[in-house]
């Protein structure tokens, strides 16, 4: 009798040990988005940048450094919504601009299936910390209304004071697939100035938050939106209190012996540049580049908790942008550092500067280290690329997996073109090695080009557009058959 138990309590143990072996062998996802990183930010991709950027030179030291990386706008709002849903933004009903606070209407439908739905359909367990910046509704004070948000930032103002923080929100994190959420709704600067944990949030916010107040006295209030605010919020702990929580998730998924997606998006070096304590006067860039470096130093944290754990062999771990830079800290300098590299343009821009960002993927038990993939690929496309790792149903979007690439650095690039969309609604498009942005007149609606050998010219200094009227009929007929499918 006795050895009969023994036999079925260690093959019970044997089983369970065989189930966390088959639940662990999915890999870890994490990917880390930073607000506002230009090409020309990390030290890995401008020897002359004058931030340190120690951890993202290590990650590529020991990954694959994409090296024609784009995001799928050159803004905030619709570059997340395209890495969410691999899908175009301009898909949506947002065509221009982005959300102008958290009480926007939720800009995904529950009815989409984002990369959280298929990651949690595999078994993940899945968050998002940080700026979500994607609209969640909350309730009026009186009724069963949600509050309406400004259609438009009017430099800061009309805030919306009507809103009820006792009772839980909807439309945001929670219901499009992931587990738990922490972070900022709509970003830092926007309303309201507190954290928002799962549905609640953290703290009552009671004070109301003038345009353009610094949360305490001596630090940066550039583009603060006025809002109402929690007790004792700090701009400058933000980072830190991100990285915390980040770290929270991975040990306790990782006690529990089941797989993750870790979705970082954290709100440097977006302005208000407020860097942390340890972070000021790190970088020789003024206080953006102070906030560069606290966004590596985020990188270093989550990268030394993975060693921690013994878990960094099965993760795949992506640092990337969700935009190009802008070029100057908040005091409007730029201390001689070219946040976007050499490519022309920034943040907001169809030129490169906009919209190319730094992109790197360390997956130590299938990418080669100390590797450079020149290939097109863009953020939305990681949906499709987990999609084929875990061998999941095409998500059938606008996305196109580089699961080859990462492989295989020499790999051909499956993307071969891409419509490239930003604040004003305008497009442009890359196709091969060629690229144009149609620039409309608002005097006499005539059109003018920008017309690039990409290949050859990717700081878009040779504007071939007088010279090539066949290649831009040719461009153009393909960018309005995109825009119009």
């Amino acid at each position: 009798m006795k050895k009969s138990l023994l036999f079925f309590l260690l093959l019970g143990i044997s089983i369970n040990a065989f189930s966390q072996k088959e639940k662990q062998s999915k890999p870890n996802v994490i990917f880390i988005m930073a607000d506002d990183m230009g090409y020309g930010d990390p030290q890995c991709y401008n020897s002359d940048s004058k931030i340190p950027t120690p951890n993202m030179n290590r990650l590529a030291s020991e990954g694959m450094m994409f090296m024609n990386a784009h995001t799928a706008s050159s803004v905030c709002t619709p570059s997340r919504y395209s890495f969410i849903t691999g899908k175009y933004a301009w898909r949506s009903n947002l065509k221009r601009e982005v959300l102008w606070s958290t009480y926007n209407d939720p800009l995904i439908d529950k009815s989409e299936v984002t990369i959280a739905d298929m990651l949690k359909d595999q078994g993940y367990a899945t968050a998002v910390v940080g700026k979500w910046h994607l609209g969640i509704n909350f309730l009026k004070n009186q009724g069963f209304g949600y509050v309406q948000a400004k259609d438009w930032h009017e430099q800061g103002l009309k805030g919306t004071r009507d809103v009820n923080f006792m009772n839980p929100s909807y439309g945001g994190p929670n219901d499009l697939g992931f587990d738990y959420f922490f972070g900022s709704g709509g970003g830092h600067n926007m309303e309201p100035h507190v954290f928002i944990e799962n549905r609640y949030t953290y703290g009552l916010p009671t004070i109301w938050r003038e345009k353009g107040q610094p949360s305490k006295e001596g630090i940066s209030a550039s583009e603060v939106h006025e809002g109402w605010m929690v007790e004792g919020w700090d701009d400058t702990e933000i980072g830190p209190t991100l990285t915390e929580k980040s770290l929270q998730f991975i040990e306790e998924n990782t006690a529990l012996g089941k797989p993750f997606f870790l979705y970082l998006p954290t709100v440097a070096p977006h302005r208000p540049c407020t860097p942390a304590d340890f972070a000021k006067g790190k970088s020789q860039a003024g206080e953006r580049g102070d906030m560069v470096y606290e966004f590596d130093w985020s990188v270093g944290q989550i990268m030394e908790k993975l060693e921690e754990l013994g878990i960094a062999e099965n993760t795949i771990l992506i640092v990337s942008s969700d935009n190009g830079a802008t070029p100057t800290s908040d005091d409007g300098k730029n201390y001689g550092h070219n946040s976007c590299g050499d490519l022309k343009g920034f943040k907001a821009s169809l030129n490169e500067g906009g919209h190319r960002v730094p992109f790197i993927v360390r997956w130590p038990s299938e990418v080669k280290p100390s590797t450079q993939n020149n290939g097109m690929i863009s953020l939305m496309d990681i949906y499709a690329t987990l999609s084929e790792v875990l061998g999941t149903e095409d998500p059938n979007g606008d996305g196109i997996s580089f699961l080859s690439s990462l492989k295989n650095e020499r790999a051909p690039a499956k993307r071969t073109e891409m419509v490239h969309h930003t604040y004003s609604g305008g497009f442009a498009l890359t196709d091969g090695d060629w690229k144009i942005i149609p620039h409309r007149s608002n005097k006499d609606g005539s059109w003018d080009f920008e017309l690039y050998n990409i290949k050859e010219d990717p700081n878009e200094k040779n504007n071939l557009s007088s010279k090539m009227p066949e290649k831009i009929k040719e461009l153009m007929d393909k960018l309005n058959e995109n825009i119009s499918s």
